[in-house]
């Protein structure tokens, strides 16, 4: 075997394993949408907020490892590309970047988010910004003067994960809600909010894991407005955090 043909086998078992990925992702989309009694052609659930919960804390946690593993296959297939002397361009940008989604794109989008700074004060009944670390397609959109919103296309489903620490702003600690805020409220269907407990501020961070599946309504809206909503009795420092948006 030679050393280009070997490449192209490492290449090609990368490109199955993403591929096996994706089914998995499907997978799990379509189990929260059989839970929650949307699965098209299936009878409606009737599941209890504990099996709710119960299945949304098991689809986050092979999130959290399919996550893991398309870091791995990221940097195992620069390598083989940096063996075989050939270093991946950049995609191109889509000509196509509205404001609010509506039209079709050339990719599937995602997009990755982060908190604008290390030690950011999250206040009580209001919305957390953002900065774009990476970002493809346009049904997905974020504009650095609305920095608290991410645009989605409402006839497209996707699939949200955050993961922040946080600590207190003082020493008693507490508890919180997290909401996961739509504009207008008809878009998607509502998701279930992350309760959390803060220990106090001298306390290691607190780290908080949070994902759900959006899909979209018979008759959705022309745009709609993604953001996250503290209910907390104070404030919270968020040190690290960072949202993914995915579509499915």
């Amino acid at each position: 075997m030679t050393k280009d043909e070997a490449l192209t086998m490492i290449v090609a078992s990368i490109a199955m394993e993403e591929l096996a990925l994706s089914h998995i992702v499907n997978a799990e989309g379509e189990k929260l949408q059989y839970i929650l009694g949307t699965l098209p052609g299936g009878h409606r659930a009737c599941a209890s907020i504990q099996e709710i919960l119960a299945v949304n804390k098991s689809v986050k946690e092979l999130l959290d490892t399919v996550m893991q593993s398309q870091m791995l296959l990221k940097g195992k297939l620069e390598k083989a590309l940096e063996a075989g002397g050939c270093i991946p361009a950049p995609e191109p940008p889509c000509p196509v970047q509205p404001s609010c989604p509506g039209r079709p794109c050339c990719q599937k989008s995602a997009i990755q988010l982060a908190g604008r700074c290390h030690g950011l004060s999250w206040d009580n009944d209001s919305l957390i910004p953002w900065k774009c670390v990476e970002q493809r397609g346009c049904d997905i959109c974020w504009n650095e003067k609305a920095p608290a919103f991410v645009s989605l296309n409402p006839e497209k489903a996707y699939l949200l994960n955050y993961t922040m620490n946080v600590r207190d702003s003082n020493p008693r600690g507490g508890a919180g809600v997290i909401f996961v805020r739509i504009t207008p409220c008809s878009a998607f269907p509502s998701v279930l909010p992350l309760c959390f407990s803060v220990k106090c501020s001298e306390c290691n961070p607190t780290t908080l894991h949070y994902s759900a599946a959006l899909f979209p309504r018979a008759c959705p809206a022309p745009c709609a407005d993604l953001s996250l909503l503290l209910n907390y009795r104070d404030r919270l420092m968020v040190e690290q955090a960072c949202l993914n948006i995915v579509e499915l």
